[in-house]
């Protein structure tokens, strides 16, 4: 068995751009149970999916229970995205009062006729989908603000299709009403047939170039992941925070400007 050999199961997860690398933990307990539910059989979805909502229930992690607080020093808004390989897309931006915004987003890829949802339309979808809400708290206007990461992401593969899943608290203490990449399509995130790509960084930097879909692009074109990954870094000024996880049927890789938490669970066939 080689590096070349096709993964059977694979997932990789990350904890976003300047994440604390001694926060490894969050990203492998993650990794360690979407591979659990790859092997049982389960759909790449709902293996990346959980390996997000394991991330944002972490408060380390700038999503969810630890998203930042925006400018006017109360508010908490998330974007959350999740795509399939056969081009399935769903998402919801900037919502509030979501416990795990990631399931919300799956529930738009499943059960909506829209690929994105947001403000209070997606409030009552998750309500009509019987998505959690967050508990009624009193929100510490310094908590999430010393976060300097963006986004959690996985990138899954169950031996026959990928998918990615993303979710995100924002940039630290930015517009209340602002939305990154991570809910556009091809910006954050994008997965097909070849493989599948997850951003995290700058927001707006990334959605500029539409990251993501020009990585895949690379990557169908025949470009080794690994010159791929830092490629796409070599496309921003240096005093842009990015970084990326790629995943394929036969290699991965987790690349950032500066030191990031990721982990990564894979079984190849004999």
């Amino acid at each position: 068995m080689t590096q070349n050999s096709q993964f059977k199961y694979a997932v990789i997860t990350h904890a976003g751009a300047c994440s604390d690398p001694s926060d490894s933990d969050g990203p492998e307990l993650a990794a360690q149970m979407s591979m659990d539910v790859l092997k049982n059989g389960r759909p790449a979805l709902e293996g990346s999916v959980l390996a997000v909502k394991i991330l944002e229930n972490d408060s380390r992690f700038n999503a969810g229970a630890g998203s930042c607080i925006r400018s006017d020093g109360y508010t908490r808004q998330f974007d959350a995205a999740c795509m399939v390989s056969d081009g399935n897309f769903g998402a919801v931006a900037c919502v509030e009062n979501i416990k795990n915004p990631i399931e919300l987003a799956q529930k738009v890829l499943v059960n909506s006729p829209c690929i994105i949802l947001s403000g209070q339309g997606a409030l009552s979808f998750a309500i009509e989908q019987n998505v959690a809400l967050l508990d009624s708290v009193v929100v510490n206007p310094k908590q999430g603000n010393l976060l300097q990461c963006d986004t959690v992401g996985a990138l899954t593969f169950d031996g026959h299709y990928f998918s990615a899943s993303l979710s995100s608290g924002g940039t630290k203490g930015s517009s209340v009403g602002r939305v990154g990449d991570v809910p556009l399509p091809g910006c954050g995130l994008f997965c097909g047939p070849d493989g599948a790509v997850a951003c995290t960084g700058n927001g707006e930097s990334i959605a500029l170039k539409v990251l993501a879909k020009e990585v895949y692009g690379w990557l169908t074109r025949g470009m080794n992941i690994h010159v791929a990954a830092l490629k796409a870094i070599s496309l921003f000024d240096e005093t842009v925070e990015i970084g990326l996880i790629i995943l394929t049927r036969n290699d991965f890789c987790a690349e950032s400007r500066t030191a990031m938490a990721w982990s990564q669970a894979t079984k190849r066939l004999a």
